[in-house]
């Protein structure tokens, strides 16, 4: 038996975009304009003949609930589904939807202890929040400092409901419908090429090719011991993504695999390869942690602030420029840096940082050099900090 709506207040919130995005996205064709633009006709071909139907474009509309319901019972009989499930696929229509499954027998029920959904929930964040700064630019590791750009997608993912199905998370990513232009704006059809996909749907494209890569990597290493790290970073896959997987699935006596699928947005084809679900062992925790650690610590970071004490200066007699060591802050942590002298002027304020137990500031590019020691690259805007 499929549930049927009754409540005309089910169709309040629904969007006229959605509905005729979803209609063209299943083969319906648009036939007229109606009432002065007020209302589309849309039919849909049916055994020889054609069935109709006329939406309202308009929330203004005097009938615009019984046309949508109308719309939805014809949708009924044509899809053989349920209104509710019809319904749904409608409002999702304009966005990607990420779902992550919780997969425990513990969470079979659909709940999850309070603490640990807090966290899962914290860990899909920092996955799309990966993602996104890679779609701007690939990085090995992504400091506390992320572009604007990705951090403007995470305010516009919407949280949605919990599914049936052990525990899941849902977000759901709204993306731009296509548009293709009719006229002297469209060129030459035969070299026509697809438009450039929007931000929102180069995020959840690369963040679906970076979980299936990182699967097939961490098996990898499980047989063999050994990570091609060449191309990891391009394709998405960051110390970030990394640490945050590995801390989804669990650790010590607290694990569970995890299910990551996507279903993309019908008003907006898919161009390229993306994975439509990918799932993690929790076995894999270790190995996915460490590859993590591995990129972070090997990754060049750029515009790091370097804050620490001056801890030695060395310049040999006929060395243009000298080095110096800084005890300085990497990860939380103290760590040995080497940074050049580059000038008399740094020369001057190193000095009187070592010699007054004063504590300096700089920025650069930091890169590891072996054990804990970092090395910062064309460091510049050398300050000594106040006393206090």
């Amino acid at each position: 038996m499929r549930a049927t709506i009754t409540d005309p207040q089910a169709f309040e919130t629904l969007s006229p975009v959605e509905l005729v995005s979803y209609l063209r996205a299943h083969g319906w064709r648009r036939d007229a304009e109606i009432a002065g633009g007020l209302a589309q006709s849309w039919v849909w071909p049916l055994n020889g003949e054609t069935v109709d139907v006329i939406v309202p474009i308009d929330h203004t509309v005097r009938d615009f609930r019984r046309r949508v319901a109308e719309t939805l019972q014809t949708l009924e009989a044509i899809e053989n589904r349920s209104q509710l499930d019809i319904l749904s696929d409608i409002r999702q229509i304009s966005s990607d939807v990420i779902r992550w499954r919780w997969i425990q027998e513990s969470a079979e029920d659909g709940t999850i202890p309070l603490e640990q959904g807090q966290h899962f929930i914290s860990q899909v964040r920092s996955q799309l929040l990966a993602a996104a700064c890679s779609a701007v630019q690939p990085s090995q590791f992504f400091a506390s400092r992320k572009p604007a750009q990705a951090s403007e997608y995470l305010r516009q993912a919407r949280l949605g409901q919990s599914e049936r199905g052990s525990y899941v998370v849902t977000v759901h990513s709204p993306v731009p419908p296509a548009i293709s232009f009719d006229g002297p704006l469209a060129g030459d059809a035969d070299d026509a090429e697809p438009g450039e996909e929007p931000f929102e749907r180069r995020v959840t494209r690369t963040l679906a090719g970076a979980l299936r890569l990182l699967y097939h990597v961490a098996s990898g290493a499980v047989g063999n011991g050994r990570v091609e790290s060449e191309g990891l970073a391009r394709n998405g896959i960051s110390a970030n993504l990394c640490e945050s997987v590995s801390s989804m699935l669990g650790t010590g006596k607290v694990r569970r695999d995890v299910e990551i699928h996507f279903s993309f947005s019908g008003s907006r084809p898919v161009l390229g390869d993306a994975p439509p679900s990918t799932r993690f062992s929790s076995d894999l925790a270790p190995v996915i942690g460490e590859i993590g650690k591995i990129l972070r610590e090997t990754a060049t970071r750029e515009d790091f602030e370097l804050t620490g004490f001056v801890t030695d200066l060395s310049r040999g007699p006929n060395d243009e420029k000298g080095i110096a060591i800084i005890q300085g802050i990497v990860d939380d942590a103290y760590h040995r840096v080497e940074i050049q002298i580059a000038s008399d002027e740094y020369e001057s304020v190193l000095t009187v940082a070592h010699s007054d137990r004063r504590m300096v500031r700089c920025e650069g590019e930091l890169r590891k050099v072996k054990g804990k020691t970092y090395r910062l690259l064309n460091s510049r805007g050398l300050q000594l900090l106040p006393l206090d």
